[in-house]
């Protein structure tokens, strides 16, 4: 999600479907201790400690008010890497800006009482799968927190600014102080478990199990990203055609749907017990290989032939008797 331009902060005059109901815990601030603002300051909405529960980069990157177009202060906190469906918050607070000037006229929605205050989400135009959330301190003083929808699901572009909101009170006049902070599902990176957590990728694979496959010794890499964190790669010792390289990768927190590289059409086959799953094609000379583990764990074989796309499969078949074997139970 980027900063809104001059156009986009525009909001559409359009209630949300009529939906004004208000969740039970709404409150005002406390009255007589409105904020005496010099500097918004929204980046300082959110601590280190709520932007990981969160599952949002921090700092976050401020970009100052446009008063003469009638644009807050807003504070951009990214999505963290490797997360599988992360998105963006923006948190804007405005500094002798009416909310009423603001929203334009727009038409208030659905509220939810959240960490002392009521916040108001109204319509814009970028659509429903946009989240633009608000609440007023005083007259020329508002707070409006954003997010999106991750992927195509409009009924979840709330999720992240909800999940926000007692964060953000907590750091206001009257909200409610030490909030229990939960990211929504998908937003944070998952965490490793199951059995593979502390196998090493080349043990998978013994040296005399390679012999007969033509292949180059062991040799770890390193992954690039959290999530395989590391890999073993068997180089092929036939030149720069026939076979290529075996690679052979760990995961520990990436949902089976989402590994990378698995192109071609997936074929199940039962192996010792176990379920690979064999991703080729007839114009490829590429071969993927994927045995689930758990739900968020799994072995990835990477090889193929350069010279016939026919024997691309060739060494995963000989090799997933060998790698299921060696696969530590749990």
């Amino acid at each position: 999600m980027r900063f809104r331009n001059s156009l986009a902060i525009v909001l559409a005059a359009l209630s949300l479907g009529g939906c004004t109901s208000t969740i039970g815990g709404s409150a005002s601030p406390v009255p007589g201790q409105g904020p005496v603002i010099t500097k918004a300051d929204p980046c300082a909405l959110l601590s280190q400690q709520q932007a990981d529960a969160l599952g949002v980069m921090f700092p976050g990157k401020e970009r100052p008010a446009r008063p003469e177009q009638k644009v807050p202060a807003v504070c951009r906190f990214s999505e963290l890497e490797d997360s599988p469906d992360g998105v963006a918050l923006e948190v804007s607070r405005s500094l002798n800006l009416s909310a009423v000037d603001y929203y334009a006229g727009a038409l208030p929605g659905e509220k939810f009482g959240i960490g002392g205050f009521t916040w108001t989400r109204y319509a814009t135009i970028l659509g429903p799968k946009y989240c633009s959330l608000a609440t007023e301190l005083d007259a020329k003083t508002f707070i409006e927190i954003s997010s999106d929808a991750p992927g195509d699901d409009e009924s979840k572009a709330c999720d992240l600014a909800k999940a926000a909101a007692p964060a953000i009170a907590s750091h206001l006049p009257g909200g409610q102080q030490d909030p229990q902070i939960t990211a929504p599902p998908g937003q944070k990176p998952l965490e490793a478990s199951g059995p593979l957590v502390n196998v090493d990728p080349c043990t998978l694979l013994k040296p005399e199990q390679v012999t007969p496959l033509n292949l180059a010794p062991a040799r770890p890499m390193n992954g690039s990203s959290n999530d395989p964190k590391n890999g073993c790669q068997w180089d092929d010792t036939d030149g720069d055609k026939g076979k290529k390289a075996l690679d052979l990768w760990v995961y520990t927190a990436t949902k089976t749907e989402d590994v990378p590289g698995l192109e071609g059409t997936p074929a199940e086959q039962m192996v010792n017990g176990k379920k690979w799953i064999v991703y080729s094609a007839a114009d490829s000379p590429i071969c993927v290989a994927l045995l689930p583990v758990t739900e968020t764990s799994s072995i990835k074989l990477d090889t193929g032939d350069l010279s016939d796309n026919a024997k691309a499969c060739e060494i995963p078949q000989a090799v997933m008797p060998l790698v299921t074997a060696n696969v530590p139970a749990g």
